[in-house]
């Protein structure tokens, strides 16, 4: 556990530029969704890269568990972003729970309404927020979620289905 000065000290051994393409995929790929953000990718991709600089003590594990912090600084980036945006007013920004289907298929959502339940699902269950977390906000695939999580591909993707199933059942009441 070490204090973090410079994003050579965040990023260790791992590839840097790498880790910045996949971190500016995941950042383009949420911004996307989101249809009344004032943040640019590299916007957002910066600032999550900050906050993961600014935390005390950070042990990073690999590429998987880098992608994971910063799906989880970009979470929190873009429902503050919502709840500045939306203080005081009625209308909120809608976005889709599950990433890759077409947009008139799926149900949209509230981000304000997804942050209080998603802050109930941590509090139930951390580990399948986490999972919500790298999945829907990182746009992890599974494989990659079993290795941050140590288990295998399958645990993940039944945990991932049942986090969906909890949060549709939450978000529908």
């Amino acid at each position: 556990m070490r204090q973090n000065d410079s994003t050579a000290d965040l990023f260790g051994e791992t590839d840097e530029r790498a880790v910045f393409r996949d971190i500016e995929a995941i950042a383009a790929a949420k911004l996307s969704q989101e249809s009344n953000s004032s943040l640019s990718t590299g916007d957002l991709v910066n600032e999550a890269v900050a906050r993961l600089t600014r935390l005390e003590h950070i042990e990073i594990n690999s590429r998987e568990h880098i992608l994971a912090l910063a799906s989880r600084m970009m979470r929190q980036i873009l429902i503050d972003q919502a709840r500045r945006r939306n203080a005081g007013k009625r209308y909120h920004t809608r976005v889709t729970l599950v990433p890759n289907l077409p947009q008139k298929d799926a149900d949209p959502l509230d981000l304000l309404s997804f942050g209080l339940v998603f802050d109930e699902l941590r509090e139930i269950d951390p580990q399948l927020a986490n999972i919500v977390e790298m999945r829907y906000f990182g746009g992890m695939s599974l494989a990659e979620i079993a290795s941050v999580l140590n288990v295998s591909i399958a645990t993940a993707k039944r945990r991932w289905a049942s986090a969906r199933i909890w949060l549709r059942e939450q978000l529908d009441q």
